[in-house]
């Protein structure tokens, strides 16, 4: 049975179709930066719910081992300045 949750969340969505998780439900549902989300369509909404951290003693760097192959095949590496610029211009112009 689910609990219930007394105090509703009204979360903005983004050009991208993302929405921000408020910080105390990430809290409680241990939900840190890089964690996986399932998407659960039901018949009267959304469900989200974490996936199960089989990877959490993995670094970062296992756990993103590849991820990104296909893309970065043939370009130069990136320094943190070029992510730095990346990130800055995804989110003036994504709006956000």
């Amino acid at each position: 049975m689910r609990e219930i949750i007394k105090k509703a969340f009204t979360m903005k969505v983004f050009p991208k179709g993302q929405v921000v998780i408020p910080i105390a439900l990430r809290k409680k549902y241990g939900i840190d930066i890089g964690d996986q989300i399932d998407v659960i369509p039901e018949s009267n909404g959304i469900l989200l719910k974490p996936t199960t951290k089989r990877m959490i003693d993995k670094s970062l760097t296992d756990r993103l081992f590849g991820v990104f192959n296909r893309y970065a095949t043939g370009k130069p590496d990136l320094t943190k300045v070029d992510i730095k610029k990346a990130v800055e211009k995804g989110f003036t112009e994504g709006g956000i």
